[in-house]
């Protein structure tokens, strides 16, 4: 088992990365709330739709953008 000696370290073993990014409070509520009804944090439940809309992307053998019909 290794130890962890320091901060640096927590960050090398982490298998996720950080996203920082700046939203309206009042989307952020809103979208905290759609989260917690789904049974998930706010960062899984961004997560997950950014992984649907990446498998949709990846799916997508128009390659047109969806929605802009």
């Amino acid at each position: 088992m290794r130890c962890i000696h320091n901060v640096d370290d927590i960050f090398l073993m982490s298998k996720t990365k950080i996203l920082n990014l700046r939203i309206e409070p009042d989307l952020k509520k809103a979208a905290k709330k759609l989260a917690e009804s789904d049974g998930r944090s706010l960062s899984n439940w961004v997560t997950w739709l950014i992984q649907r809309e990446v498998d949709d992307a990846k799916g997508s053998k128009s390659g047109k953008k969806r929605g802009n019909d």
